[in-house]
């Protein structure tokens, strides 16, 4: 099996490639292992720090997850709030036509 520095490592870059591609259920399924494999850390690992420097790039990762996942919500609930208003124009203008 290989290190927790190389399991980081390597969540880290399949992260940022689900990311990229825009495949939001790979990055939920990674986002299970990586809860996993921070949860399988010993208290010994907490002071090697080169697997705290690849903890913290995994969570430069999450931020931008985090900060594309908030401009997603953000767009889809100006198109959905479009969508109403274009919605209750169209009734309004029903009795008309």
């Amino acid at each position: 099996m290989s290190s927790p520095k190389q399991a980081f490592s390597l969540l880290a870059n399949k992260l940022r490639d689900a990311f990229a591609a825009g495949d939001w259920e790979a990055v939920v399924l990674l986002d299970e292992e990586c809860r996993a494999l921070v949860a399988a850390l010993g208290d010994g690992d907490a002071s090697d720090l080169e697997l705290r420097e690849q903890l913290a790039e995994l969570s430069r990762v999450y931020d931008e997850l985090q900060q594309a996942g908030r401009a997603e919500r953000e767009r889809l609930a100006g198109e959905l709030t479009r969508l109403n208003q274009s919605k209750q124009v169209n009734q309004a203008y029903r009795p008309l036509g």
